[in-house]
């Protein structure tokens, strides 16, 4: 046999078992990135923002999220570095048993991570929020959210400056409005 058509069917052979293996490709991974240059900023009392196309800190560029058997991994990328002091990291949750939120913060000199449902803590062993220069990594366990076969995802950044707050919604040109704009469904990997 010429060895450039045996090369030939072995390549189509693996493509077709990758294509097949659930392992190998998986639906439950989704990478999004939100266009540059859309942070809006406001009053903190008042609903009305305008842009702050020079802001980077809270910039949301990209939004990765893996949804596997025991944890749901969501990585949001910023622009510029993450703000030191005042900062709100949020993704919002929407599975078959609900709505839930992810929020990491850091102000008045406190920061943790915390899942919510309708404001309540839901407690949630494993839960964490991982900061580096310019993201963050939340791990949530997906046993603290009914271990569903799908997941919607959220995902935000947010900065507190005097009277003003400077936000991006992670999957929407803008501002974070009541809720967070959500991904399309993620199918557990």
């Amino acid at each position: 046999m010429n060895p450039v058509p045996r090369a030939v069917a072995a390549l189509a052979c693996a493509a077709g078992l990758l294509l097949t293996t659930p392992a190998l490709a998986s639906a439950a991974d989704l990478v999004h990135t939100d266009p540059a240059h859309d942070v809006r900023v406001g009053d903190i009392d008042s609903e009305r923002t305008h842009p702050a196309a020079d802001e980077r800190r809270v910039d949301v560029r990209r939004v990765g999220v893996s949804h596997g058997l025991d944890a749901l991994t969501i990585r949001l990328r910023t622009r510029g570095p993450l703000p030191t002091k005042r900062l709100f990291l949020a993704a919002q949750l929407k599975a078959p048993s609900g709505r839930f939120e992810v929020t990491y913060m850091k102000f008045l000199g406190e920061s943790g991570v915390s899942l919510t449902r309708k404001f309540d803590e839901v407690p949630c062993e494993g839960l964490t929020a991982t900061l580096e220069r310019k993201a963050v990594t939340f791990v949530v366990p997906t046993a603290c959210f009914g271990t569903p076969a799908w997941v919607r995802v959220g995902a935000g950044a947010a900065q507190m400056r005097k009277q003003k707050i400077v936000m991006d919604d992670g999957f929407s040109r803008g501002a974070i409005e009541n809720d967070l704009h959500l991904s399309k469904r993620i199918a557990r990997g």
